[in-house]
């Protein structure tokens, strides 16, 4: 792991974390609520501002380009899109298949999905600041030394990491859906191998990969959350998303073993 990659994943931690601890502290009454709003915003974009100082040191005046630029890759197929915008929906849709066929009782109500556009949209306005850093950044700076399923583990690890402050926070949402913070980075661990495949197999596409997380987020808020499901579903969506992992990593095709090497801009 080059020295680059270790400042940013450092950053990363360190801004995240001293933005989100107002909004913990908030949480137990130890800091005035009304102020926790915009370190909530630099938290959310902690990613991208450690992204954006690191290219800086290392590419120059390219850094920005060279993260930014990743939105308007086109030399892959658009059906990756869909693909980004369906799996996410299917993942969700079989776990509730799978809760049902245990004995669940589900709320069906199809008028839900209406909802998902414009909750995909915000998702996706929201989620590009993570995207930038950890696949941006992270993810082609690490897998030209390791490969593909190796590098996915290691964005994971820093990744769940960074997440600490949502379980920290009293009440935590996240933490009663996900059950405990260990569970939590698991699942992240299993689902970033999802993200390093589709952003090898749209050659670095960074739309598809935000696509990916918004769709993921929207679908989980929708079908799980809004049916008050979350913390039920959640070993049927856990165990989904090990068989969809495995078959990614197994699978001939999977471009888990082709390595994305992005141009590096001159300084």
């Amino acid at each position: 792991m080059n020295r680059f990659v270790v400042y940013y994943f450092s950053l990363a931690l360190l801004i995240g974390g001293l933005a989100y601890a107002p909004w913990v502290l908030a949480s137990y009454s130890m800091f005035p609520s009304d102020l926790i709003f915009v370190f909530a915003v630099v938290g959310g974009v902690s990613p991208t501002i450690a992204a954006l100082v690191v290219t800086k040191l290392e590419f120059g005046k390219g850094g920005a380009e060279y993260l930014f630029g990743q939105f308007g890759r086109k030399d892959f197929s658009k059906l990756w899109f869909l693909v980004a915008v369906l799996v996410p929906l299917a993942l969700a849709a079989c776990a509730v298949l799978l809760w049902s066929i245990a004995g669940g009782t589900y709320p069906m109500d199809l008028m839900k999905l209406i909802e998902f556009p414009p909750i995909l949209i915000t998702s996706f306005l929201m989620n590009m600041w993570e995207e930038i850093g950890w696949r941006g950044y992270a993810l082609p700076a690490l897998q030209k030394k390791h490969n593909a399923l190796i590098s996915s583990l290691i964005v994971g690890i820093f990744w769940a990491l960074w997440h600490w402050p949502h379980f920290a926070v009293k009440e935590s949402l996240m933490a009663v859906n996900y059950h405990n913070f260990l569970l939590f980075a698991i699942f992240t661990l299993l689902y970033s191998i999802s993200y390093t495949w589709l952003y090898n197999s749209t050659k670095g596409s960074l739309s598809t990969a935000s696509l990916y997380h918004a769709s993921t987020n929207a679908a989980n808020t929708i079908l799980f959350v809004e049916a008050n499901i979350a913390n039920s579903i959640f070993p049927f969506y856990f165990l989904i998303v090990i068989i969809f992992t495995l078959i990614i990593i197994f699978a001939k095709h999977s471009n888990m073993k082709t390595n994305v090497i992005l141009k590096i801009p001159i300084k």
